[in-house]
């Protein structure tokens, strides 16, 4: 970017900067240009620069943030942040990068973009130029969220000296309860602070309030932070609060590890007293971040002579960015004056978060000292204001509001306001609720609450399965140890199935971001950090059982960790954690001290149904007991008892088809614990043709633990055959079937001989036949009772063979049939012939009493 600039002006600048500290100096900017951190006056009288030199100040200084590595959208001012002159765009690549800021990254995995931008600068009749050479970094992966990062500070008196700054903690597993601090010093055991302004000395050396987000794209990420220090600074709040700092504390990094230096944009004017808990939340429309923090504003900007014992109230004052450097000139939000029991309270800790197409703000109420709960259906009203209307000169105090509207605006109240809609700890009357953080479950449709307790303890937690439930209908989770039995800790009540908290040591106000495995394990790396261990429920084969599965027998926890650092140390003891079915949790008495190795596996006292279990750890690289840590919480279920299947009774069905029968039938079965996997299983299926005969049907079930029983019933087909033809009478000349089926009924007679002709079928029941009989290749054959003067031969059937209770002058001869499942019936027959049974499928039945004549006995044994 060319200069014009003579050296004498340049000098002449450099001098202005330095007297008035403005904030080009610094390489950051803010619109408001309202001065840095260690601001002194001018003494000197300076010329005001010409035009032609006002318009290159104004082109120089157009973008402020670093364009190299473009992450997102870019701020092109319409008017000189320095003097105000006319600015004008232009774009190599406007489909990259438009003349409005607006930038289109390429796809993941692209080459990055190059652009120029050309900015022109109009004062007067003076014009400037500059180029910009702009790198558009391509688009991240798409990521998957299973890890947490929790950004706090340690508190001031009750922090130390180093307790107001940043900490980062990481989370073990996908447990959004249990937390590792990291950077600890191995040598005292004790995490230090990663972000720091003590050392050197930067602001008022001191963070609170960290607000940890990532980026629109993912790929960057940024944490605000109160530029306060309290510790052993002698001065009240309300000081605090009249001659505070003015600047919100900014730090960047692309991977959660490598942090920019802090930059302190001054956001407010001097008429403001502080600038406190700086949060942010991108506006997707507009491509811009909304930034809002807690303010109290005074009629005059004499900071110096500000009576600090007339202290103002606390408004949300809102700015937008697109780079978090250039920052628009702030508005009031939320203005309402609550100091009808104290002096200054007002609104603070406002926090905000997007859910089911809503978006809902969560803001402390300093008249009551606690946090509401409101949400917009749209982004359209994200900047709708509450309260009365900011006017200038400020208003140091007005009448204070002693009821708060439910639906004061676009932001609509979620439950009531004024009555029982807060989050309150059970059993407490007051205290100090504040610094609200908010964020949803990685895996289910859960939102969790975490409020800083500052009078009594640090944070408190809730969680809900809605955003849209007033506070009070939330599920209290209280504080770290209060639900295992065996700790002697003072804690508030709360359900025994809560999740056991491990938080970081005296957390405060600060903020939770859901990270990916990769930025987990960059952070632990990086960050020294404790031995991580994992704990698994593993069945007797080795399988591990998913978190909530459920087992049929009682399996074991298996123990495994990870060094990040490279100590190679094993922990130094491990202690059981369990609980059973909505009872409390309770620890183990054994804590094991040796045979510590990877992969070990510890006994469960598992209970028929919901299991929780984990194991408490001290890390022996950190100086042994001073460390004390956990394992995410795994739940798993027992059921041992296998379903009950409902008892199956036979079934007996008539079919007029040589085919068989559909046969429909219901099997059920049920379990009272696990519950019945699927359906009963069955084979043949309900549903199914069963032939002719009879069929045993088995039938399974099984739970979802893995239980099985089993049980079986008989389904049987009985022929029931139509007759196309009935005799009834005499029929001279013998009887010729060779279709069909004729039936011959008791008191007929057959003059002559019966055949049966290949698929056709005959019936004969108390006739008298004066020849003989003769069916090859029928389809059913069935004669009972019945008289024949002649030799039977029955041979090839395929359906059905009865031949029971006759009487034969000849010989009989029943071989060759073949009728499936259906059996052949023969017996109590007379012949003065030979009987022969052969060849027959399947094997003969005896059909009653011996066969009598010149061969005697049951046809099955001949």
């Amino acid at each position: 970017m060319s200069n014009p600039l003579s050296p004498s002006f340049r000098k002449r600048w450099k001098l202005r900067s330095r007297a008035a500290a403005g904030l080009l100096a610094m390489g950051t900017a803010s619109a408001l240009c309202f001065g840095t951190p260690g601001t002194v006056s001018a003494s000197a009288q300076l010329t005001e620069p010409f035009d032609n030199e006002k318009a290159q100040l104004d082109c120089t200084a157009a973008i402020k943030a670093d364009v190299s590595d473009v992450r997102g959208h870019l701020m092109l001012p319409t008017v000189g942040t320095e003097w105000g002159s006319t600015m004008s765009w232009e774009s190599s690549a406007p489909n990259v990068v438009s003349t409005s800021g607006w930038v289109t990254r390429p796809g993941a995995g692209a080459s990055p973009a190059m652009v120029q931008l050309t900015a022109t600068a109009t004062q007067n009749a003076a014009v400037a130029t500059c180029d910009y050479d702009v790198t558009v970094t391509p688009l991240p992966e798409e990521k998957t969220y299973d890890h947490y990062l929790f950004a706090s500070f340690h508190g001031g008196d009750d922090g130390g000296r180093n307790g107001e700054q940043i900490w980062l903690s990481a989370s073990k597993g996908n447990d959004p309860f249990n937390w590792y601090e990291l950077n600890y010093d191995q040598g005292t055991a004790v995490s230090q602070p990663i972000l720091q302004t003590v050392n050197p000395p930067k602001g008022q050396t001191g963070l609170r309030d960290p607000s940890l987000i990532r980026s629109a794209d993912g790929d960057r990420f940024y944490l605000l932070a109160t530029d306060l220090k309290t510790f052993q600074d002698g001065q009240s709040w309300s000081y605090r609060q009249s001659r505070g700092s003015r600047n919100l504390v900014v730090y960047e990094s692309d991977d959660l590890v490598n942090w920019s230096e802090p930059r302190f944009i001054k956001v407010e004017d001097d008429h403001a007293g502080n600038v406190w808990a700086p949060e942010a939340f991108y506006d997707a429309e507009l491509g811009q971040y909304i930034v809002f923090w807690a303010s109290n504003l005074y009629p005059d900007d004499n900071i110096a002579t500000r009576n600090t014992s007339q202290i103002s109230y606390n408004r949300i004052r809102v700015s937008t960015t697109r780079d978090f450097v250039t920052f628009t000139e702030p508005t009031t939000w939320i203005n309402l004056d609550r100091s009808t029991g104290q002096q200054g309270w007002g609104m603070i800790d406002s926090t905000m978060i997007q859910a089911n197409d809503k978006i809902y703000r969560l803001t402390k109420d300093e008249n009551g000292f606690r946090v509401l709960l409101q949400y917009i259906d749209s982004l359209d009203d994200l900047y709708d204001t509450w309260g009365v209307e900011e006017t200038t000169p400020y208003v140091t105090n007005r009448n204070p509001i002693t009821a708060l509207a439910e639906s004061p605006n676009a932001w609509t109240m979620v439950g009531n306001p004024n009555g029982s809609s807060k989050w309150q700890i059970p059993g407490l009357t007051g205290g100090n609720l504040e610094g609200p953080l908010v964020f949803k479950d990685n895996t289910e449709d859960m939102w969790y609450v975490f409020i800083d307790y500052a009078s009594g303890g640090g944070y408190v937690a809730w969680r809900s399965d809605s955003m849209d439930k007033a506070p009070n209908e939330w599920e209290f989770l209280g504080q770290s140890w209060c639900n295992i039995t065996g700790r002697s800790t003072a804690c508030t009540a709360q359900s025994p199935t809560s999740p056991l908290w491990s938080l970081p040591v005296s957390p405060r106000h600060g903020s939770v971001l859901p990270i990916t495995s990769e930025e987990w394990e960059a952070v632990m790396t990086s960050f020294n950090s404790p031995v991580h261990v994992d704990a698994s429920v593993v069945k007797a084969d080795g399988t591990v059982v998913e978190d909530g599965a459920w087992v049929n027998e009682v399996p074991r926890l298996k123990v495994d960790w990870t060094d990040f650092n490279g100590t190679g140390l094993a922990p130094a003891w491990l202690q059981l954690i369990e609980g059973h079915n909505g009872g409390p949790r309770m620890i183990s008495p054994e804590q094991i001290t040796t045979g510590i190795v990877q992969g070990m596996t510890l006994p469960l006292n598992a209970e028929e149904g919901t299991n929780w279990a984990q194991v408490e750890y001290r890390d022996a690289s950190l100086g042994g007991d001073a460390v004390r840590l956990w394992t995410p919480d795994v739940s798993y279920n027992v059921d041992t008892v296998a379903p009950v299947l409902e008892p199956l009774d036979d079934i007996e069905v008539e079919s007029t088809s040589f085919s068989g029968a559909t046969v429909d039938y219901a099997a059920n079965a049920t379990d009272a614990t696990s519950g019945v996997a699927g359906d009963v299983a069955c084979t043949p299926a309900s549903g199914s043709v069963f032939p002719l005969g009879t069929t045993t049907v088995e039938c399974s079930a099984m739970d979802n633990a893995g239980n099985t029983v089993s049980d079986r019933f008989d389904v049987t087909v009985r022929l029931k055959v139509l007759c196309d033809r009935t005799i009834t009478d005499r029929v001279n000349r013998g009887l010729q079937v060779t279709e069909g089926v004729t039936c011959v009924t008791e008191g007929a007679r057959v003059l002559g001989g019966v055949t049966v002709s290949e698929g056709a079928g005959v019936i004969v029941d108390g006739a008298f036949v004066s020849g003989g009989l003769t069916a090859t290749g029928a389809t059913v054959v069935d004669v009972q009772n019945t008289s024949i003067n002649g030799a039977v031969a029955i041979t090839g059937t395929t359906a059905s063979v009865t031949y029971v209770g006759n009487t034969v002058r000849g010989s009989v001869t029943i071989s060759g049939n073949a009728t499936g499942i259906l059996p052949i019936v023969i017996g109590g027959n007379t012949s003065t012939g030979p009987l022969s049974c052969t060849g027959n499928t399947p094997a003969l039945v005896n059909g009653g009493t011996p066969n009598t004549g010149v061969r005697t006995g049951q046809c099955s044994g001949l």
